[in-house]
């Protein structure tokens, strides 16, 4: 587990008060970060300025472990979301594989109704 610290740098200056976080991977370090960048978003997103900003992370040394843009974060998504109108795949088991030629035959099936009624004219 590292102890972690949020940077903002805006215009190539960091500001004060760095944020200080127990992380303990850099898949926690990216979802912690998009996590404080959302936020800051969510309160201060009229500024047109924050998505030049950047979210740096570094360690108790000041090494730099990460460098996140505000743009970076707000675009990416964190994780799917779950949507319950989603269409689902039918599993196997319940006959859901199609074939081309079952999906040519349904295709076909206007045609030869139209074929069948146009012979008995």
């Amino acid at each position: 587990m590292v102890r972690a610290y949020f940077y903002i740098r805006l215009d190539g200056a960091y500001l004060a008060a760095p944020t200080a976080q127990d992380i303990t991977d850099m898949d926690a370090a990216r979802t912690a970060a998009r996590t404080i960048v959302r936020g800051l978003m969510r309160q201060h997103g009229g500024d047109p300025r924050l998505l030049d900003a950047a979210l740096v992370i570094a360690d108790e040394a000041g090494t730099t472990l990460l460098e996140m843009s505000f743009l970076e974060a707000l675009y990416l998504p964190v994780e799917p979301v779950n949507d319950p109108n989603r269409r689902r795949p039918i599993p196997r088991e319940f006959g859901a594989v199609r074939t081309s030629r079952m999906l040519l035959s349904a295709a076909m099936a206007p045609i030869r109704r139209f074929a069948a009624a146009r012979a008995t004219r």
